[in-house]
């Protein structure tokens, strides 16, 4: 009977909803790409998340034109650096897909925010989001 009594608190624990703050910037982001400073970058990042325990706490894979680029992790940015032209960025999860056409000039930087869709469910849908410059900036403490 002792152990009929817990359930709804244990069952009220997964359900639970947490908020991860914005991320302080990171001093040493994961970058890919040659040279100490990109002539034009897409930077990939995920800011502040208030959600479902499995919204946060899945780390959506993300792809470059097909090619594995790591995950998306609150805190963690990705910094890609390239050539200027047209790419496909991606992110999955179990529960789903995303792609963004991302359009990078010569010495543009490109933020792209990712995250997962709010949602109940222990395997949400991953999103990509372009965001303009200084908030991407901002938000990813990525500058260049």
């Amino acid at each position: 009977m002792k152990h009929l009594a817990l359930l709804p608190l244990l069952l009220s624990a997964c359900a639970a909803t947490i908020q991860v703050g914005d991320p302080a910037p990171d001093p040493t982001p994961t970058i890919i790409g040659q040279g100490s400073e990109p002539g034009s970058a897409i930077v990939i990042y995920r800011a502040s998340e208030v959600g479902f325990l499995g919204n946060v706490a899945t780390n959506p894979a993300l792809f470059l034109d097909e090619r594995s680029m790591g995950t998306c992790r609150i805190g963690a940015p990705l910094v890609i650096r390239l050539a200027a032209g047209d790419y496909v960025v991606g992110s999955i999860t179990q529960g789903g897909q995303a792609r963004e056409a991302v359009s990078v000039a010569e010495g543009q930087t490109v933020y792209v925010r990712c995250g997962t869709t709010a949602s109940p469910s222990l395997t949400p849908p991953p999103f990509l989001d372009p965001v303009e410059a200084s908030a991407g900036a901002r938000q990813s403490g990525v500058r260049f």
